[in-house]
């Protein structure tokens, strides 16, 4: 099932990080998987993290039934999504936030999450404009450890999580995390391209 990459325009929107390997490699996993999906019935989808909203919009306009939200803590790329979606005659509604957390609990049938996942100084985690959007402190982990505390709070029973990481994330530590957490996990899709290792798992119930 071919998930098409949306057209977008990031002129105006120079603190949003363009779709780039890791991005794309996101829409290659979905569309894989995307009979999976299907299977669930999702009712509600949720971008985290959305910049440019490609992906949210992706999803938008293939599950035409389903409600699509996208999340991100710069207001500026809750614009550049919504931009997006209209480019794409899609419904996706952004919303300036960390994480879910204006959301009720449990309530996401698929979260899909590109987090800030480059090995930096702490400090930068907490920056400005679009390194934001890459930073991840120690590990590059900072973000990805608080967003794996809040996760069974987000998904609802039958909930599918895709989350991208780096080899320097410790994947296999972050795995056992979840399977603590009582969480089924698989390393759904890898790539390498000049300087990273990417990886996208899949977390369920």
């Amino acid at each position: 099932m071919l998930l098409q990459t949306p057209v977008y325009n990031l002129k105006q929107f120079p603190n949003v990080y363009t779709p780039s390997e890791d991005s794309f490699l996101l829409l290659d996993t979905l569309e894989a998987d995307m009979n999976n999906i299907i299977q669930i019935n999702p009712d509600f989808i949720v971008e985290i993290g959305s910049g440019s909203g490609v992906i949210i919009t992706a999803l938008a306009a293939f599950l035409k039934n389903t409600r699509c939200f996208a999340t991100d803590i710069n207001p500026e790329a809750c614009i550049a999504t919504t931009t997006t979606s209209i480019l794409n005659n899609t419904c996706v509604e952004a919303c300036n936030m960390t994480f879910l957390t204006c959301f009720k609990e449990n309530v996401f049938d698929i979260i899909v999450f590109n987090p800030p996942y480059v090995v930096t100084d702490s400090e930068e985690v907490f920056g400005n404009g679009v390194a934001r959007a890459w930073a991840g402190g120690i590990d590059g982990c900072e973000v990805i450890n608080q967003f794996l505390k809040s996760l069974p709070n987000l998904m609802s029973s039958k909930g599918i999580c895709y989350l991208l990481l780096i080899k320097e994330n410790n994947p296999q530590k972050i795995i056992n995390i979840l399977y603590g957490m009582k969480f089924n996990v698989n390393i759904v899709k890898q790539r390498k391209i000049p300087c990273e290792h990417l990886y996208v798992l899949k977390i369920y119930k």
